[in-house]
């Protein structure tokens, strides 16, 4: 993966996939972005820029700690937009992912053509997550169930000074919470979180004050917003999304069906369409068959249009 050098010479490794406009995405965790895969197809459509947060994955480590918090972070998003020559960019945040999105719009209003918050955690709002537990208890029937609530107990109960590599290995045991299925893709995708994760990124993120002050700003951010939630998102919830795209003047909430924390996982089709809508990119034209001459001769297929594919870089 190439690597840049950010603000203060922090090497920040990066990558891009797909083809297209660009879409620059902010991982969530903090943590390095290969969660994020494709986005769910996006990468046919549009050009990820993907990158991995200082201090996790290929990114290096901070001379000075204070760096891992979140508005900080925003300087690195700017530090790769710069490196590839983008004027104005679409910007997509994921989970913790996202305050450092709304960090950036904040700071960078000038910079940001669209801004896609996905499924945004609700400390960064001021919001109270007073829907989690009944998203939670609708999910019952479900065989992890019992494990789960017992370890968001415990979870909850660690204070906020708890050592992060507890806090991370509980966020392991709570993960069903966070899909709106518990499947083969899902379990495969949760398997691999551990290794994302920057012990000293996670306990360093939410050190700062300036939460409220950017906040404020927000309301003066012009760019279109989307926000997106998963109504089986049993870690940030839906409720939150209403407060998020309530903070800027233009701004709307879609909720998916079946989808949780990580919606193109769950709802790969769905959350695809969305995003592609919002960028007001056209529908991907589905492969179809010509008529035959003859009912002996074998069906022609006529070539897809109007889709942007290319190999991965």
């Amino acid at each position: 993966m190439p690597t840049l050098t950010s603000y203060d010479g922090t090497p920040i490794s990066y990558r891009l996939l797909g083809s297209g406009p660009p879409l620059l995405v902010v991982p969530g965790g903090p943590r390095a972005s290969e969660y994020l895969g494709d986005l769910g197809g996006l990468a046919a459509d549009v050009t990820l820029i993907r990158f991995d947060a200082r201090g996790t994955g290929d990114s290096g480590l901070p001379a000075d700690e204070a760096s891992y918090a979140y508005p900080r972070l925003a300087d690195d998003v700017e530090a790769v937009r710069r490196q590839l020559g983008l004027d104005r960019v679409a910007v997509l945040g994921h989970s913790a992912g996202a305050a450092v999105a709304q960090a950036y719009a904040s700071t960078y209003p000038d910079r940001v053509e669209r801004l896609i918050l996905v499924t945004p955690g609700p400390q960064y709002v001021g919001a109270d997550g007073a829907d989690l537990p009944a998203i939670l208890a609708a999910r019952s029937a479900e065989p992890w169930y019992p494990e789960v609530t017992a370890a968001f107990g415990e979870l909850f109960a660690l204070g906020p000074d708890a050592d992060p590599a507890t806090v991370l290995g509980m966020l392991a045991r709570v993960a069903p919470a966070g899909y709106g299925a518990w499947g083969p893709a899902q379990r495969d995708h949760a398997a691999k979180a551990p290794s994302q994760f920057g012990l000293a990124a996670w306990a360093g993120f939410d050190r700062t004050d300036e939460g409220p002050a950017i906040l404020a700003r927000l309301a003066t951010v012009t760019s279109p917003v989307l926000v997106v939630t998963g109504a089986l998102d049993a870690m940030a919830g839906v409720a939150v999304g209403d407060v998020v795209a309530g903070v800027f003047p233009d701004a709307r909430h879609v909720t998916l069906a079946g989808a949780g924390h990580y919606p193109w996982v769950d709802e790969p089709a769905a959350f695809a369409a969305t995003v592609r809508s919002f960028l007001h990119l056209p529908e991907p034209r589905r492969e179809t068959a010509a008529p035959t001459a003859a009912p002996s001769a074998a069906p022609t297929a006529v070539p897809v249009a109007g889709r942007r594919r290319g190999p991965a870089v």
